[in-house]
């Protein structure tokens, strides 16, 4: 009997194949939409989730209270040591240290060899060997007892392969910014994509204790956010069991320091904890799989749509299966198969078109992402959930309703709306569809002007035309030398040095102290060393006072106006020539400049202090001219690297930097235009399901209106009508669902945009567009019909 369904269904299939590939488009294109959702969210929730003791495992951080909540996953530098005596109990206590964008430099085997020079971005840092009890990972050569000693290094085989070669990389010696030498000693099969520490080049955490002095290695004051502890609990012990006793655990070693707290942090938050620089919240996850199942949702109900727009055409065909025999039963599980062989089409279709989007998608979202068939169960047991859940929802309804077509009136063609279910169920439909469609449309519209208004909006300083160079530690004796040869290149406006560009990724905060005041401000300021051709190259405007001289040393300051409201003054004026003391040192505010957003919208505008001092610029800011952007790029690489023959050029746009304090949204933005354009699109296969419905259902009132003298454009109103009420009651259902859902997600942003009520017309605008460009494809075809051919059997 199996065979027998499945042979008419391929029948029915190829009969109508118009409606066939209609329906399979609309699944497959809402299959692939969830199907790409499922996939991001589930590569973001297993991040280090694999590990054996990912549920022990925590992340020690760190909470100051200072003026405002600052947060680091940081803790200071001796206390892994401390804790390690002071909580014997705990199972394994791990310390690393990230380092970002390190010169690698692979020293020859052979006499004869030459040097090569890499830069990492984030795959090198200082690990202890405990590390490896904490996470797992495969070793090919070596053990985690190689790192007990001073400048021994770990790596895994595919940055080995990128350094070394085809070469055995054990034995194997490189440097590190030009400074001191490392000897492979292990060596680690390639590290999985979904962990949040992206370390691939393991240096001995003894060699960090090498390079740096004693004291600095033993004093408490200073947290870095790259200096993590890790501690692993004991089966049945609670992180509460630790926490209660952290604050005494710090009243011990940091007495003075009372504004500090310490907590234990899951492994499973730190990759989703944004206020402890995590990366995406579980919100937006939680989010997009809701928009995942809404878009399949959406195509189960255009499926329903167009499957009771062809009930009509199909009732004779039922009415002579129940004539032979066919049991409703029969006639049901027929039609059901016919629908799981649609879904079955469309869940292949899917997976293909996945695959081939799986690059896209992966540079949209900046993950590494990767389907195999032949082992991930998990995505099988996906697809045939997905197949038997949108084959019942999407086939049932229509299944039962063909199923109970009563013989007599099937063969005399007088099915009429209540044999099908009635029409107000496919006009819900619509509206579920529509409600979904808007909602989208309000948060693509929402998005795209947040990103326009982060775009466009004066960040207080010069963006475009600035290109960011390094400055190696090595070469601040060569900073005036490279400055010399760069604005010797035709093209080159300008040339500043500094820590970091006004905006910057990285940045320092300090205490500060004003003149008359007997202890610290409560709260922290930014600090930006940089020259006197800071304010002139970057574009920053003075409001009062003047510019720093030129020096090489901390000798005077220039504050920002949040500076000065935090300092409790009203006039910029009222703080020239006054003492401030930062980083020890003691001079003369001379200036105090706009402010600016030295960080992103997310974040309000900090107090900031510049001050000269060359021994920590890390920065050079070129202007150039942009109609020679190529001559001078390349010109500029050739003096750069003639100065640092031994370290790596790099380049990059201040503008492009500052974008990447927005890649997350810039990812949410672009998933949020293709699925809404998507839903968009699935809704009118929806709407021109219904409109093919009700053209059949009215198919002879139609003719008598046209035989009582109706024009075209009254039969086209007709339709019209109807589907503007349900666009307009879908809307006032989806507005206040739009608008909270926006509102909620804004809220994120110091500096936002309003909601206002252009986001709202501009959605029903378009809505009813393409909605009525739909509707008016069948309409037409409907209104132009000969009346003679409708009427003729009356």
């Amino acid at each position: 009997m199996i065979r027998n369904f499945l042979t008419i269904a391929l029948r029915n299939l190829q009969r109508y194949r118009n409606y066939s590939l209609l329906n399979i488009a609309g699944l497959a294109l809402g299959i692939t939409c969830g199907l790409m959702i499922f996939l991001i969210v589930r590569f973001h929730l297993s991040m280090d989730r694999y590990h054996e003791k990912a549920d022990r495992t925590y992340r020690v951080v760190t909470d100051i209270e200072f003026g405002r909540l600052v947060q680091t996953p940081g803790v200071p530098y001796p206390f892994g040591p401390a804790f390690r005596l002071d909580f014997p109990e705990v199972e394994t206590v791990a310390q690393s240290r990230q380092q970002n964008d390190q010169l690698v430099t692979v020293l020859p085997a052979t006499e004869t060899g030459e040097r090569k020079k890499f830069m990492l971005e984030r795959e090198l840092g200082y690990v202890e060997p405990e590390f490896f009890d904490v996470f797992d990972y495969t070793w090919v050569k070596g053990t985690p007892g190689v790192l007990t000693e001073p400048f021994k290094a770990v790596i895994s085989k595919p940055l080995a392969q990128r350094l070394f070669g085809n070469t055995d990389p054990v034995g194997r010696t490189f440097m590190v910014n030009n400074e001191h030498t490392y000897t492979v000693a292990g060596l680690l099969g390639p590290v999985r994509a979904n962990t949040e520490a992206r370390l691939e080049l393991f240096l001995s955490y003894a060699s960090y204790r090498a390079i740096n002095t004693k004291e600095s290695m033993e004093h408490w004051s200073g947290v870095s956010g790259n200096h993590i502890c890790y501690v692993v609990l004991p089966e049945g012990m609670k992180p509460e069991q630790i926490n209660s006793r952290l604050p005494a655990f710090l009243k011990k070693h940091q007495p003075e320091y009372d504004r500090w707290s310490h907590h234990l942090q899951p492994l499973r938050d730190v990759y989703f904890n944004t206020a402890y620089n995590g990366n995406v919240p579980k919100s937006v996850l939680w989010a997009l799989a809701v928009v995942g199942l809404f878009l399949i949702g959406t195509a189960c109900i255009n499926f329903i749509n167009l499957a009771t727009a062809q009930a009509l055409i199909r009732s004779k065909e039922v009415g002579v299966r129940k004539v032979l025999g066919s049991s409703r039963g029969q006639l049901f599980l027929q039609f059901l198969l016919e629908t799981g062989l649609i879904t079955l089409f469309a869940v292949v279709v899917s997976v293909l078109i996945t695959q081939a989007l799986l690059p896209f998608m992966n540079e949209l979202t900046h993950s590494k992402i990767s389907i195999d068939l032949r082992s991930d169960w998990g995505l099988w047991g996906t697809l045939a959930a997905t197949l038997t859940g949108v084959t019942l929802c999407s086939g049932a309804y229509p299944g039962l309703i063909l199923a109970g077509f009563r013989p007599v009136l099937a063969l005399k063609g007088r099915i009429n709306t209540q044999t099908l279910g009635g029409y107000s169920v496919r006009r819900g439909l619509v509206v579920a569809q529509f409600i979904i469609c808007q909602i989208m449309i309000i948060a693509a519209i929402v998005i795209t002007a947040q990103m326009n208004y982060i775009k466009n909006a004066s960040l207080g300083f010069r963006t475009e035309s600035i290109v960011l160079l390094p400055v190696p530690d090595a070469g601040k004796p060569k900073v005036e030398a490279l400055r010399q040869q760069l604005e010797q290149i035709p093209g080159v406006r300008q040339t500043s040095f500094a820590y970091d560009a006004p905006a910057g990724h990285s940045q320092n905060q300090s205490n500060c102290r004003f003149e008359g005041r007997q202890e610290d401000e409560q709260w922290y300021i930014t600090t930006q060393p940089a020259d006197d051709r800071y304010l002139s190259t970057f574009g920053l405007s003075l409001v009062a006072g003047r510019n720093l001289l030129p020096g090489d040393t901390i000798r005077e300051f220039i504050l920002n106006e949040s500076a000065v409201n935090k300092l409790g003054f009203s006039s910029p004026e009222e703080v020239l020539g006054k003492q401030f003391t930062v980083w020890g040192r003691t001079g003369p505010v001379v200036g105090v400049i706009k402010d600016f957003h030295s960080r992103s919208f997310h974040d309000a505008i900090d107090p900031v202090v510049l001050m000269t001092s060359l021994e920590s610029y890390e920065t050079c800011g070129v202007r150039i001219d942009l109609s020679q952007t190529e001559t001078v790029l390349s010109a500029m690489e050739e003096k750069w690297n003639r100065i640092f023959p031994d370290d790596f050029y790099s380049y990059t746009f201040l503008d492009e930097s500052i974008a990447r304090f927005y890649q997350l949204e810039n990812a949410l933005l672009g998933l949020t235009q293709v699925f809404c354009g998507i839903a968009l699109f699935i809704g009118c296969m929806g709407l021109y399901g219904l409109i093919s419905f009700m053209a059949a259902r009215r198919r002879k009132e139609i003719g008598i209106r046209k035989v009582l003298g109706a024009s075209v454009s009254q039969i086209l109103n007709l339709f019209g009508q109807e589907f503007v009420r349900l666009i307009i009651f879908a809307y006032f259902l989806a507005a206040p669902l739009g608008w909270w859902a926006m509102h909620t997600w804004l809220e994120d942003y110091t500096y936002r945009i309003s909601l206002g009520a252009g986001v709202f017309a501009t959605t029903i605008g378009v809505t009813l567009l393409v909605a009525l460009a739909t509707v008016s494809v069948q309409s037409v075809k409907a209104a132009l019909a000969n009346p003679v051919n409708s009427l003729r059997s009356e």
